[in-house]
C-alpha cells in the first residue's frame, strides 16, 4: 500500500515512480518517453495519452459536481456568478492539472507492470 502511495505521490510531483528522482517532462507539456536518471519507460504506446486524459476529466468533473451541489444548495450565491466560475473552472483547471494527470498515469502504469518489471 505504502508503494501504490508513493508512486502516486511521485506521479504528483512528476517524477519517476522507480527511481523517485527523473524529471517526467521537458518542459511544458512534453514528456519525456523514458526517465532520464533510470531509462524506466513513461509510456509504450502513443494511445496511453488516453488514461491521463481520464483522470483529468474526472477530477475535473468531481469537483464541478460537488461545487455545484454545496454551492447551488445555498441560496446565498447568485446563480450566474456561478455558473461563470464554474465554466471557467471548467476550462482552465483541465490545462493546469495535464502534467499531474499525466504524472499519476505514468505512476499507475508502473504499479500495474504495464510499462516495466516491477521491483
Amino acid at each position: 500500500m505504502l508503494r501504490f502511495i508513493r508512486a502516486v505521490f511521485d506521479g504528483l510531483r512528476l517524477r519517476c515512480p522507480r527511481c523517485h528522482r527523473g524529471a517526467m517532462f521537458e518542459r511544458g507539456f512534453t514528456m519525456h518517453r523514458t526517465c532520464p536518471q533510470c531509462g524506466l519507460e513513461f509510456e509504450r504506446a502513443v494511445g496511453e495519452i488516453t488514461g491521463g486524459m481520464a483522470i483529468n476529466t474526472v477530477v475535473t468533473l468531481a469537483v464541478i459536481t460537488v461545487c455545484s451541489f454545496v454551492f447551488g444548495l445555498t441560496t446565498t450565491v447568485p446563480l450566474l456568478p456561478l455558473l461563470l466560475g464554474l465554466g471557467a473552472f471548467a476550462v482552465l483547471f483541465p490545462i493546469a492539472f495535464y502534467r499531474s494527470s499525466r504524472g499519476m498515469w505514468a505512476s499507475f502504469l508502473y504499479m500495474s507492470g504495464n510499462n516495466a518489471e516491477v521491483d
